[in-house]
């Protein structure tokens, strides 16, 4: 399974190699995951369709067609619990397996011999091979500006331009732009300039050397002055350069004044100084604009930002630099018109080669982002934090792949609490991380930090949208009466992507119902069907389950209904019944029977996704099953659990049967917990696959929510205290929310095992809250919940 998820990982590199997607074909199906083999295949096949009008090779046909033989072979045999007499020799592999293993074990030695020759000459090899070149961290300040206003872009532009121009050139290193350009705002504009500052502002940097200079404009030509300063050496520059041209002839200018103040430092002239137009564009025009984009972006100005990298790169379509930019820019646009990051991302890979090493491997990162591979993404991304520690956009964006994707792997998404600070320390005005930050603070209750967080975004962003966001985190978590109230009042005018964050601000960080239900008055003027809105009505008619309230309530105010009634009243559906599955939550048998039989009742089964996704098949005839499963299970009718099972294994469309045989793990999970054996529940697990891509089914919006704290159960159950924490903290997520109650007693049940007081009167006052008006039956859990905050104090 390591091997596999190892290859996956070089296939990300290499997508274009068969060879290598065939070794993953292997591989897969020797981890016993024959169906992900094919469902693998089935991604595959499909994409070369889409992006290369073509189709695997004959050789990689064959073998997807011999791996599905061999499936639906193994599916045709009769189990071996259901044989007439078990003996030793029964458990052994069938011939079919026995003879596919041998050759799998003696290519995976092959592999591992030469692994290891390889290693030998490699070792031999570094031997006698010189070391490389030291690293010379360099830092590009902004330069003066003398003369013609037009030209204002250029004092932040020279930081970007040279630092693009100088990655890599005779062995410099440049620190990240925004890293400088946020340093250097720090001091007044005077201060900023004088040598003494810079000096101190590199060295803090972890830079030995820097650059300055300024940019003078008369009558339609430039003169560019630069100087190199090594702050290793003495008060004089190490090497001066003045350069002048027609305006015209920028691309020129800067790479001569590069290269003149280089060439102290090298025999020659250094080939890794590439003309600065061939890693931007030599389009002028479009150059601007990008400058202009990326300072709109170092100002928290995303839609400005945005704006201006479009502008660009339709001013030049080979400009790969923007196109990457605006992706990343529209990645964070809130706003109705935001553009698709995809295609752009899309666009910019198509021209890879004209970007600097740094940027391709950001771009391979932010590809492995947007298709929502986390291990891959989080792998590339601190593979670049290793090459360049400085990088503002690599530490935001590892922050972003924990904090957005952790929960479907189990982790908690405070991971991303380090990379965000790491972020904010090289960008401290960045207006995302201190957003981020804040949601963090609200979710574990870090109030100090939540205030000092909001009121660093208050001094700088005061009139931004996302104000409100901030005082709605401070309001909820500190459950402020009067200040949630203002929220309310403020969001009745706000549009929908502020509504939508602030229904995420009081159910998954701040986690305060209460406030849910204030906002829930402000949603009638939702009617567009965005996506955004169907996530916020989806939300709404959580609530119930979330505070703990099945039964019907005389004279409760009812929901405001949204734009498809049918969508949400499925939705409420089909969070009951994963909870309904849980032992932990002490329902009637009578309850559980209902809504089983309103699950088998729906005709058709329409399969939930998340509003932004397509789906690749109807997966509603499968979820049906695999409910009905689950629901039997917790009645105790095991007969009709089996009849589920046996159902999923029948399905052999694909990819149909690929999800099938996931959900087949987690009712075999079930059955196992069922019977008392947690070690089987974790066995069945680990072939289960918990994300919604990438392996698990793409579609999917409960995918897997019952499994992950399935698992959590099963090694709190094992006394596997420090496994099951991170599982139970993973429970933050957009389609968590009436389980956070469950999670929240367990971990305040673990922390009082740990002796973590603190611990646990946070997680009591969280249960405590969010059930304060729940169904009587629920009233035991919270009461043994306070009785071990109460053993604390």
């Amino acid at each position: 399974s390591a091997a596999a998820r190892a290859a996956r990982r070089a296939l990300a590199l290499h997508p274009e190699d068969e060879a290598e997607f065939r070794a993953l074909l292997l591989l897969l199906e020797e981890a016993g995951d024959r169906p992900g083999a094919l469902q693998a295949y089935h991604d595959y096949a499909r994409r070369l369709n889409t992006e290369l009008e073509t189709e695997p090779a004959a050789e990689t046909r064959r073998l997807a067609d011999a791996i599905r033989e061999r499936r639906d072979a193994e599916a045709a045999a009769p189990p071996a619990a259901q044989a007439p007499s078990a003996t030793p020799a029964a458990t052994a592999a069938p011939p079919a397996t026995r003879n596919l293993r041998r050759p799998l074990v003696l290519a995976g030695v092959a592999a591992l011999g030469l692994i290891a020759l390889t290693a030998a000459i490699a070792f031999r090899w570094n031997r006698h091979r010189q070391a490389p070149p030291p690293v010379r961290t360099l830092a590009v300040f902004p330069f003066t500006l003398r003369g013609g206003a037009p030209f204002g872009y250029l004092s932040d532009g020279m930081v970007d331009l040279l630092s693009a121009k100088l990655e890599g050139a005779s062995g410099f290193h440049a620190i990240d732009p925004r890293t400088v350009l946020a340093a250097s705002a720090g001091s007044d504009a005077s201060a900023a300039a004088d040598p003494a500052v810079r000096a101190r502002i590199a060295k803090e940097l972890g830079a030995g050397w820097y650059i300055n200079g300024d940019v003078i404009e008369v009558a339609g030509r430039l003169q560019i002055n630069g100087a190199l300063m090594d702050l290793n050496g003495g008060p004089q520059p190490l090497a001066t350069a003045s350069v002048s041209g027609d305006t015209t002839q920028l691309f020129e200018l800067v790479d001569d004044l590069a290269g003149r103040m280089l060439a102290r430092l090298a025999v020659g002239r250094d080939t890794a100084l590439v003309h600065l137009a061939a890693v931007t564009t030599h389009s002028l025009p479009a150059l601007r604009r990008y400058l202009d984009g990326e300072r709109a972006l170092r100002e928290g100005r995303d839609a400005q930002a945005a704006a201006a990298f479009r502008e660009a790169a339709t001013l030049d379509t080979n400009f790969a630099l923007a196109q990457y930019r605006l992706a990343l820019a529209a990645t964070w646009v809130r706003t109705p018109t935001a553009e698709d990051p995809a295609p752009w991302a899309a666009r910019a890979a198509q021209h890879a080669q004209r970007l600097t090493p740094l940027a391709r491997d950001l771009l391979s990162a932010y590809r492995a982002y947007k298709e929502v591979d986390a291990d891959q993404a989080e792998q590339l991304y601190r593979t670049s934090i290793e090459s360049h520690p400085d990088n503002f956009e690599a530490w935001f964006m590892l922050g972003e792949t924990l904090f957005h994707y952790n929960f479907w792997r189990g982790r908690t998404p405070m991971e991303a609490w380090t990379p965000f600070q790491r972020a904010l320390a090289l960008d401290p005005t960045n207006a995302h991380a201190l957003v981020h930050l804040a949601r963090l603070a609200a979710a574990e209750g870090k109030l100090e930090e939540l205030d000092s967080l909001v009121a660093r975004y208050r001094q700088h962003y005061p009139e931004a949208e996302r104000m409100l966001e901030m005082e709605a985190l401070q309001a909820f978590t500190r459950d402020d009466l009067a200040q949630r109230r203002e929220v309310t009042a403020s969001a009745r005018t706000a549009d929908e992507y502020v509504k939508w964050g602030l229904l995420l601000d009081a159910f998954c960080y701040a986690q305060n119902l209460d406030a849910a239900r204030e906002l829930a008055t402000t949603a009638n003027s939702l009617t567009t069907g965005s996506n955004g809105a169907v996530v916020l009505w989806r939300y709404l008619h959580e609530l119930p389950l979330s505070s703990g309230q099945w039964r019907n309530r005389p004279g409760s105010p009812p929901l405001p209904r949204g734009p498809d009634p049918g969508d949400e009243d499925a939705w409420r559906l089909e969070s009951e019944a994963l909870l309904a599955a849980e032992p932990l939550l002490p329902l009637p048998a009578v309850r559980i029977a209902g809504i089983r039989d309103s699950i088998a009742a729906r005709r058709p089964y329409t399969a939930l996704r998340p509003p932004s996704l397509k789906f690749e098949a109807e997966l509603g005839g499968v979820m049906q099953t695999y409910l009905v499963g689950l629901l039997s299970l917790r009645l105790g009718d095991s007969a009709a659990a089996k009849r589920s099972l046996a159902e999923l294994l029948q399905i052999r469309e694909m990819p149909l049967s690929a999800a099938a045989n996931q959900l087949a793990h987690g009712l075999r999970a079930e059955m196992a917990r069922a019977r008392g054996d947690s070690r089987a529940v974790l066995a069945e697990l680990d072939g289960f696959y918990f994300g919604m891509f990438n392996g698990g089914f793409r579609g999917a919006a409960h995918w897997g929510v019952h499994e992950r704290f399935l698992k959590a159960e099963a090694l709190h159950a094992l006394g596997r205290e420090e496994e099951a924490l991170p599982w139970y903290q993973s429970f933050r997520g957009a389609y968590d929310v009436p389980f956070l109650p469950l999670a929240h007693y367990r971990l305040a049940e673990i922390h009082h095992k740990l002796g973590e007081g603190e611990r646990v009167a946070f997680h009591v006052a969280r249960l405590r809250s969010m059930w304060r008006d729940a169904d009587p039956e629920f009233k035991p859990l919270v009461e043994q919940a306070e009785s071990w905050s109460e053993q604390r104090r």
